[in-house]
């Protein structure tokens, strides 16, 4: 399921069995207090739609950072049986949190995430207790391209600036002659 329609998702399938400090995924790299694990031990359970997802077993804390920034991101979210805080920032700038409460085995559509516009270069997942849960279909959506009416009123306004400042510069040479 990807409820960000302009997204790119990372359902983890081609990724296979993966135990490491860190995972890099299409421009997302995964990390966390303990190893990714990426595994079928639970597939199709507790909010999970493929066969891999990320098995957060005994974390209590993920970062997510993005290669390039973007305007949301979100993830199918299952078996937590704690609170846990979602936090997105660009570089070290906060812009916004909000916290997940448990869903412990539900397996209905639990999806999390944060839209924010100035650009997400990184965004942590953390509970006050290391619990099993799981991560899938983890989707991102680029910022958005200014349009093309705005970069043709931005041209517009520069050609009227410097062509205003250029007939000025004409009036004020033929005065000195």
């Amino acid at each position: 399921m990807n409820y960000l329609s302009s997204g790119t998702v990372i359902d983890f399938e081609a990724v296979g069995v993966v135990n490491a400090p860190s995972l890099t995924v299409s421009d997302v790299t995964f990390s966390a207090d303990a190893n990714i694990v990426v595994d079928s031990a639970f597939a199709g359970l507790y909010n999970m739609r493929g066969r891999y997802n990320i098995n957060g077993n005994q974390s209590s804390s993920f970062l997510f950072e993005f290669a390039t920034p973007v305007s949301a991101f979100g993830f199918l979210w299952g078996a937590s049986n704690v609170d846990w805080e979602l936090t997105a920032f660009n570089g070290n700038t906060f812009l916004d949190s909000f916290t997940i409460s448990p869903t412990t085995d539900s397996n209905n559509e639990d999806y999390f995430g944060i839209m924010n516009n100035s650009g997400i270069t990184q965004a942590t997942l953390t509970s006050s207790g290391g619990v099993h849960v799981f991560i899938d279909n983890f989707t991102v959506s680029p910022v958005p391209e200014p349009s093309t009416i705005t970069l043709f009123g931005l041209g517009l306004a520069m050609l009227l600036f410097f062509g205003k400042r250029a007939a000025h510069q004409r009036v004020v040479t033929s005065m000195a002659l």
